[in-house]
Order: C-alpha cells, then sequence, then structure tokens
C-alpha cells in the first residue's frame, strides 16, 4: 500500500511539474529540469545522470535525455514510449507526453489525461521467458531502482521470495538412508523404500524455501567501470544438530549462502568486456534449467546438471546486428563432492579431492543470443550455448594412515608369504581378518614384518580427471518455449549428474584386494592388491602372487550422460485472455529429464543405471506478488545390468520387501510462492 501511494505521489508531481515546465519554457535561462531532479531525490536518478540531463543545449534535448534514461531503466518500456510520445509530440511538447509514458507504465487501465497524440498500442501478455541465471545483458549505469542508497552513491535492491507447499509421494526417496526428506533422490540408493510393505509413501508439508537475496550497484565518479554484485541465501541447507533442536529438528533448518559475487563491468573499444570474483552459478551447464517448482533438489540426478561455486570469471561480447556473442572462461574451485565425506573436524570444511590436486578447475562457455522474430512482442531472444568444463582430484593416504595397517613377511624362503591385516577402524573388519600373498618381492625388511608405509615410504597418490561438455538451447516464441540440455561426461556427482557416482577402485588385473587397506584424507577406501593374483586352493585366505609387488588401485570414473527437454506454454496469451484480467497468468510447462550412468562403471560403484523424471506443472500467476502451482512428477530409477560371459544379466536391488531392477514414484506438489 505504501509503494501504491508513493507512486501515486510521484505520478502526480510528475504532471503538475512537467506541465509547469512546459509553460515556463520561454522565461527560463537554465535548463535544470524539474522532473528530472524530482526523480533524482527518489533514488531513480543518479547525481551523474541529473547533471547529464541538465547540461543538455535545450530543454527539448534535456527530455530526450530523460527519456532514453528511464526507458534503459525500465521504468516505461519502448513500447509505452512509442504509443505515447510519437515523433512530432516530442518536437511539441516534450514535457507533456513524457509524462503520460512515465504515467502508462503504472496506471495501465487509465487513459493518460487524453493528452496523448495516438492511441495506445495494446498490451501483450508475455511469453514464457526461459530462466537464465547467468544473462549476458550487460549492466547499465543506474540499471537498478535502490531500496538503500549508501553514502558512498552505492545503491541497494532487496528481492526474493517465500514458498509454502504440501507434498505427496507413493515411495520414499530418503527410505532408511537418507531419512523422511521432503525431496526426490533417485531411487533404489541404500533401498530407500525402507523394506516397508507399501514402499513408504509419504506426505509432507514444507515451508523452509524463504529465499532473499541483495543487488548492489556502484558508479564511481570519473570512472568508466561500473561494479555490480550480489548476496543470496536461503533456508534449504541442513538441519541443525545440538541438543536443544534434535527434538524439533523437522523444522529447524539453517540459512546457507547460495551467491556472493561482486562484477567490473567496462568497454575495451566498443566491445563490452566484464570480471567476477566470487560464487555463482558454474558456466558449465548452469545456463539453461528446468522450470521445476521443486527447488530444493531441482532435478538431482534427473538431468538437470548445474551447480554453484567459488570462481573467477571473465568474458567478452561482440555485436553483429541483434546477434551477441559472448564467449566466457572461469577458473573454479576443484570438487568432486566424495560420497565418503565423513564428520570428522577436518573434513568438516568440504571435499579435499579438489584442493589436493595443487590446481584449479577451467570452466568456459560461448553464448549466441538473437531474437528468432524481431515483430513478436513481448518474447526474450534465443540463445544457443556451449559449455565445457575440465579439473582434476586427487586423493591422499599419508603415511600415518598406512602405518595402522601391518603387513607380516615371514622370511621362510624364496618367494616370502604377506599377511595383510586389515585396519581394524575400517567398517567390518578387524585384527582377525586377513589375506597372505605369496611372492610381494617389495617387503624390505629382513625380519619380515612390514607396514603399508614401509611399502609405500612417500604415502600413496591417486587421481583422476573430471571432463564435461554441454549442449544448450532456449526458443521463446510467443506459442511455446523450448529449453533443452545435453551432457556427457565423468565424475558428474558434484553437478548432481552421472547417478550420483565419482570415482570406484579399478584394479585390473589387481585381483583379490587388500580389504580397504588404505583410507584417503577424504574418507575413501582405497584398495591395494597385486598382479596376476590367484587363489591357493590349500588355502582358502591365501593369494599366490608369483613375484609381483603390492600396489595401489586406479580409481577409474564413472561416466554418463543425461539432459532434458521442457516446454512451456503462455495458456493465457494463446487464448487471447485479456491482458489486465484474472486470467492472464496461466502457464503450463512440461519437462522429461534423464540422467545416466555408464552400466559397466556403475556396476563398480552404486550400480545405479538411470533414473527419468516425467513432470507436468500448472502455474497459475494472480498478480506479480502471489503465483499458484501445483506439480506432477513421475520418477523412475533403473539398475545398471551385468554382463556375465556376453549375456545380459539384470541387477537386482532392494526395493521394500522385495529385490528389483526398477522402481518408481508418483509425487505430487501443491503450493503459493510470495515473491518481493
Amino acid at each position: 500500500m505504501k509503494n501504491a501511494v508513493s507512486r501515486l505521489l510521484l505520478l502526480a508531481s510528475t504532471v503538475v511539474l512537467v506541465i509547469s515546465a512546459v509553460a515556463q519554457q520561454d522565461n527560463q535561462t537554465t535548463n535544470n529540469n524539474p522532473l528530472a531532479q524530482l526523480l533524482q531525490s527518489k533514488g531513480i536518478l543518479s547525481s551523474s545522470e541529473l547533471a547529464m540531463v541538465n547540461q543538455a543545449s535545450s530543454p527539448e534535448e534535456a527530455n530526450a535525455r530523460l527519456t532514453r534514461l528511464l526507458v534503459e531503466k525500465g521504468v516505461i518500456s519502448q513500447n509505452d514510449l512509442t504509443s505515447t510520445v510519437t515523433p512530432v509530440a516530442m518536437e511539441s511538447s516534450p514535457g507533456v507526453h513524457l509524462s503520460n509514458a512515465v504515467l502508462s507504465t503504472q496506471t495501465s487501465q487509465t487513459p493518460s489525461s487524453g493528452t496523448s497524440s495516438g492511441p495506445k498500442e495494446p498490451a501483450v501478455i508475455p511469453a514464457v521467458a526461459p530462466l537464465r541465471v547467468l544473462p549476458i545483458d550487460v549492466p547499465k549505469p543506474g540499471g537498478i531502482i535502490p531500496d538503500i542508497r549508501l553514502g558512498s552513491g552505492a545503491s541497494m535492491k532487496l528481492y526474493g521470495f517465500y514458498k509454502a507447499s504440501a507434498i505427496s509421494e507413493t515411495a520414499s526417496s530418503g527410505g532408511a538412508t537418507f531419512g523422511s526428506q521432503d525431496w526426490p533422490l533417485p531411487l533404489l540408493l541404500g533401498d530407500t523404500a525402507a523394506a516397508t510393505p507399501d514402499h513408504n509413501p509419504q506426505v509432507h508439508l514444507k515451508a523452509r524455501a524463504f529465499r532473499i537475496g541483495l543487488q548492489t550497484e556502484w558508479v564511481p565518479k570519473n570512472s568508466g567501470f561500473t561494479v555490480t554484485g550480489r548476496v543470496e541465501g536461503d533456508f534449504e541447507g541442513d538441519y541443525t544438530d545440538v541438543n536443544n533442536r534434535n527434538i524439533s529438528a523437522v523444522r529447524s533448518n539453517q540459512f546457507s549462502l547460495r551467491l556472493a559475487w561482486m562484477r567490473l563491468d567496462h568497454k575495451i573499444g566498443d566491445l563490452p568486456w566484464f570480471a567476477e570474483f566470487g560464487q555463482d552459478w558454474t558456466l558449465l551447464g548452469s545456463s539453461t534449467l528446468p522450470s521445476l517448482f521443486e527447488n530444493t533438489g531441482l532435478g538431482v540426478g534427473m538431468g538437470s546438471l548445474y551447480q554453484r561455486i567459488p570462481q573467477f570469471r571473465t568474458g567478452i561480447q561482440f555485436h553483429a546486428g541483434d546477434l551477441k556473442i559472448q564467449p566466457e572462461v572461469a577458473m573454479v574451485l576443484s570438487a568432486q563432492g566424495s560420497s565418503a565425506l565423513t564428520t570428522d573436524q577436518h573434513l568438516r570444511f568440504g571435499d579435499a579431492v579438489g584442493a589436493q590436486s595443487d590446481q584449479p578447475g577451467v570452466e568456459g562457455r560461448i553464448v549466441f543470443q538473437f531474437p528468432l522474430n524481431k515483430s513478436w512482442k513481448g518474447v526474450a531472444p534465443a540463445q544457443l550455448i556451449f559449455s565445457g568444463h575440465h579439473s582434476r582430484m586427487q586423493e591422499l593416504i599419508p603415511h600415518a594412515k598406512e602405518a595402522s595397517n601391518t603387513v607380516i613377511c615371514t622370511a621362510f624362503g624364496s618367494p616370502c608369504t604377506v599377511s595383510i591385516f586389515t585396519n581394524p577402524a575400517v567398517p567390518n573388519t578387524g585384527l582377525d581378518n586377513f589375506q597372505s600373498w605369496v611372492g610381494s618381492s617389495n617387503c624390505p625388511e629382513a625380519s619380515g614384518t612390514c607396514t603399508l608405509f614401509q611399502f609405500f615410504p612417500t604415502g600413496v597418490q591417486v587421481g583422476n580427471a573430471q571432463n564435461i561438455y554441454t549442449g544448450e538451447i532456449q526458443l521463446p516464441t510467443p506459442w511455446v518455449t523450448l529449453v533443452a540440455k545435453f551432457y556427457r561426461g565423468n565424475d558428474m556427482r558434484f553437478f548432481f549428474g552421472g547417478q550420483l557416482n565419482d570415482v570406484y577402485n579399478n584394479l585390473g588385473a589387481l585381483v583379490d584386494p587388500f580389504d580397504a587397506n588404505g583410507i584417503s584424507e577424504s574418507g575413501r577406501a582405497i584398495l591395494f592388491g597385486c598382479a596376476g593374483a590367484v587363489k591357493d586352493p590349500l588355502l582358502p585366505d591365501t593369494t599366490d602372487c608369483p613375484g609381483t609387488p603390492v600396489q595401489v588401485a586406479k580409481l577409474q570414473p564413472v561416466g554418463g550422460s543425461g539432459g532434458f527437454a521442457e516446454l512451456s506454454f503462455p495458456l493465457s496469451r494463446i487464448f487471447h485472455a485479456n491482458p489486465e484480467g484474472p486470467n492472464s497468468g496461466w502457464v503450463l510447462h512440461l519437462q522429461w529429464g534423464t540422467d545416466r550412468a555408464n552400466y559397466a562403471d556403475a556396476q563398480h560403484a552404486n550400480k545405479l543405471g538411470r533414473t527419468d523424471l516425467d513432470t507436468a506443472s500448472l502455474t497459475y500467476r494472480l498478480n506479480k506478488w502471489v503465483t499458484f502451482v501445483h506439480e506432477a512428477s513421475y520418477i523412475v530409477t533403473f539398475t545398471a545390468n551385468k554382463r556375465e560371459g556376453g549375456t545380459i544379466v539384470p541387477q537386482l536391488l532392494q526395493f521394500g520387501p522385495a529385490t528389483t531392477r526398477q522402481a518408481h514414484n508418483w509425487r505430487n506438489e501443491f503450493g503459493p510462492i510470495f515473491t518481493f
């Protein structure tokens, strides 16, 4: 209500001041524009922009400059300008028709005092715009109308949303492994149906989806730079784990950071250039996201592929008519999101294997943006995007952890027998569990007693490359908007792909390994073995390694591919609803997504081969603040089939009371979103 009253006062003052300015044009000896001064006092114009308007050679030029500024800031649209301010009117009485243009954006249902020199162009219900968290539009100085203005000249604007929803699903995607979570994951992850007769159907009410952000802008005086930034967070983070919250944990979620970056924009010649520093969406894959109502996971393991990550990023934009081409490159934090993360104090900072590679990851993307048809009104330009990612992971096993695993080499002959005692700290193992290798030639002790540290005196380092690429397309039209993405790569767990697999111990010819003899800094079990090992038929716990040394397994990344396609229909526009009426905000989204792991790799990992997501959501926008959504989804997960002797054998996993190679979940979510 307060905003509406402020706008009314602003518009009334605008009309009075502009008409007064027109009446006094002949008597004025200066070009101080009263409308511009009012807008500057309201925080819409900066002091430098006010000076630019007042330095015009004539009142007409001053009003023309002011008009351009208001169009650039979005206070008035180009359609509003052309429909209310004709070239003739601008020449004869620019102030009067400028006020009509401003007025038409605030009170579109009210005639603009009858002073417009032409009929107002009918309003158009906009087409569905793709969700673009990494737009290529160049920030314009004074581009935001601030809620807060600092003494330094910086402007700040708050934004965000509240969301509450009710959820019903026919099977649990948390179960005994992940608990009673209210957002979906691929099924069959550790018996997610919790071995119940009915697959553990559930109902949830979720009210933690509160997101808030702060946009910032600062244009230093006498500088060609524009400084922008963003800080954003929400309450979708972890739940607390302290005594006074455990009982009420279901409602005691925590605030967590999503975005935090600052950006410098400048021009190199006439080419826009930028540099950004902080945590933002990854160039890999994040350019194209699905319009899912379920935003806690947003299609984790179901074809979305996205992430946010600390980065240093830069790019430059080329223009060729209406075509914009923007290549970008980023140095990012290497990360694997290892499933072996534990609650040890030194691991609470996060995944270690990326930082321990001693090199950053590298990402790049190139965006082609162009209008499909210039005559379409209310339709965003199309985009074609290609992106790629490369980084290196490194697992370290310090000698301190190796030393806890004892190796006995009994020198009763050559070759000798080597007994590997497993680490008692490793789950499901103990000192009474051991195997023997005959002929392990790299035990240097004459006494016959060795440790893994003596086998590997400088510790052990094993790692893998992480390579992923994508192709993305966004095609908005007045009738339907198509967005689609395809990706392929390996070790995609951190980016919510590859069925949440990362790497596995690939022993190759090293059959019959030790039982989890090395625990890396990330908590991963690294296996050891020997080449050409064969079982001793007389001693079941003994393996013969004829003269070959103890070796460490290679980490093999799990490969995979996936993507999604989404069709969004602006129903209100298609059925010619009144743009100002109550039925102007109906949209239908249809989406199919899939995420797949290479079956041969997944057999050595979590044994999941593929998860598909089919979604239909109906959106009703009551007004620009309130939207209601009903989203229905079908989720199906398949195991990775085995190949034994050239024959395909189904891989069966526990789901509810039985084993299966396929599990599904029907999911419905409904609720309002309040946007500010």
